[in-house]
């Protein structure tokens, strides 16, 4: 076992705000808390060599929990131990361990080129000369950067800003990288760029990778396992594929007919069938079995100038399983 957390909660102290100016000046004299709790009772095992997804809506724990395995914070009650080291005792074999990315928070040099701070991060990680120049090579040339890092990081785009943060994450060789919100606000190239990168670093030197993302794209394309967080709760652990099946079970067919079909064939399907026909192309989305029963119906009495199958939008299936998280996992 890699890293487990076991009943772990995490609460804040929350300043309560009241309105009218009445209430601000009382605020002056006496303020009064509440506590929010951010993460409740979570217990999670990630293997060496893994790449787990956390997904869940904006506020729903995600960043709290990487903050929490990096060290960054401590439980309100709980445990964690990653290598059987407790991250918040911040030992320094355990530092050399890790890695993180927080999303937009840099962790470059604002005013100088991307070159100059990962010569600090060789230093503070006591990286040889050797290892130093060809894990940097590699990485550079991975992620196709070699013309950018001698430019002031403040001239660099979002997405090479982003490549640049990676690299210096990996400069140590970390056994676990922690990327929260890697691809947030990032073009669809960069954001694709990002995602063939981690599952090729992972490939080749089963780096365990924990990935934040509120993108179900970016948890589709990178990992087979999720665990899922909804206002501070985990909800579910396990296949991500098997998930959006119980979600939406539902494929699409679009199948495009030709200009001189019998229209009361069609009439007849319909009655079996729930799809939709426009301009000579029918669309139906149904469960896997129902649909490939249509097409085979189809198949036999009038063959398509055309068709093709599509997965339904991962996105606004999660959408649907957040508004009620109970009515999927029953």
């Amino acid at each position: 076992m890699f890293i487990k957390i076991e009943n772990l909660s995490k609460s804040f102290k929350i300043f309560k705000r009241n309105p009218g100016l009445k209430e601000a000046i009382k605020s002056f004299i006496k303020r009064d808390f509440f506590m929010f709790d951010a993460l409740k009772n979570i217990n999670l095992e990630i293997q060496s060599g893994e790449i787990l997804g956390i997904l869940g809506e904006n506020g729903a724990g995600k960043t709290t929990l990487i903050k929490l395995i990096i060290g960054l914070l401590h439980p309100t009650n709980g445990n964690i131990l990653v290598d059987n080291y407790i991250p918040w005792e911040r030992n320094y074999n355990y530092l050399r361990k890790v890695s993180v990315v927080m999303g937009q928070k840099n962790q470059l040099w604002w005013d100088i080129p991307a070159s100059e701070s990962f010569l600090l991060n060789k230093h503070i990680y006591n990286i040889e000369d050797n290892s130093y120049k060809r894990i940097l090579n590699e990485l550079v040339d991975l992620l196709n950067v070699r013309d950018k890092i001698d430019i002031q990081v403040r001239r660099l785009s979002l997405g090479e800003r982003m490549k640049m943060e990676i690299i210096a994450s990996l400069l140590h060789s970390p056994s676990i990288v922690l990327l929260d919100e890697p691809t947030l606000g990032l073009d669809v190239i960069a954001q694709s760029k990002i995602r063939e990168f981690v599952k090729y670093h992972n490939e080749q030197y089963k780096t365990t990778f924990v990935i934040t993302s509120h993108y179900t794209k970016d948890i589709q394309e990178m990992c087979e396992r999720v665990f899922v967080l909804n206002k501070g709760e985990q909800v579910y652990d396990g296949d991500f594929k098997n998930l959006i099946n119980n979600i939406n079970p539902k494929r699409k067919l679009v199948y495009e007919l030709p200009e001189n079909h019998d229209e009361n064939i069609i009439k007849d399907l319909s009655s079996k069938f729930d799809f939709r026909i426009n301009d000579h192309i029918i669309t139906a989305e149904l469960p896997e079995n129902t649909l490939q029963d249509l097409l085979s119906q189809l198949l036999e009495i009038i063959p398509p100038i055309s068709l093709s199958f599509e997965d339904l939008p991962v996105e606004e299936t999660m959408k649907s399983f957040f508004e009620n998280p109970s009515k999927y996992l029953k």
